[in-house]
């Protein structure tokens, strides 16, 4: 028996992920690898007596330090959306008219046709009938 021949294997240098670890296991968003020190992990700990099972540890609870609301007005940092951009109304798109039933086909033709014009109203032609061979009843005899 070889007890140290699994610890010492590939398999456990690997890093460690939510999907291999314990069910407790959470690895959290990298918010932890701020200024001041490693991973720190929860901001509290589990107690057995007493009321409160989890107990909070204020010295391990992060905080966020944001600048100043005026700072942040002033700034010459714009948000990414553009601010003059519609907001979308209830009625925008196809998809909020849905009927019960569903849409009957007419609708996505009509859907089509205001979407990329009315160019596309000529292929909506039947196509020309295939000519089918005959068949002749009578035999001769």
């Amino acid at each position: 028996m070889r007890p140290t021949v699994a610890a010492l294997g590939k398999a456990s240098r690997r890093p460690l992920i939510g999907k291999r670890a314990n069910k407790d296991f959470y690895k959290g968003y990298g918010a932890a690898r701020l200024p001041g020190g490693h991973r720190t992990g929860a901001p509290g700990k589990h107690v057995i007596a007493g009321k409160a099972k989890y107990r909070v540890i204020d010295e391990q609870v992060r905080v966020f330090v944001a600048p100043p609301i005026e700072h942040i007005l002033s700034s010459p940092l714009k948000p990414y959306v553009y601010r003059e951009v519609p907001e979308k109304g209830p009625d925008d798109g196809p998809y909020q008219q849905q009927h019960l039933g569903g849409f009957p086909g007419e609708y996505w033709l009509r859907v089509m046709r205001e979407r990329h014009g009315s160019s596309t109203a000529g292929s909506t032609q039947a196509a020309p009938a295939v000519n089918a061979p005959t068949t002749s009843s009578a035999t001769s005899a």
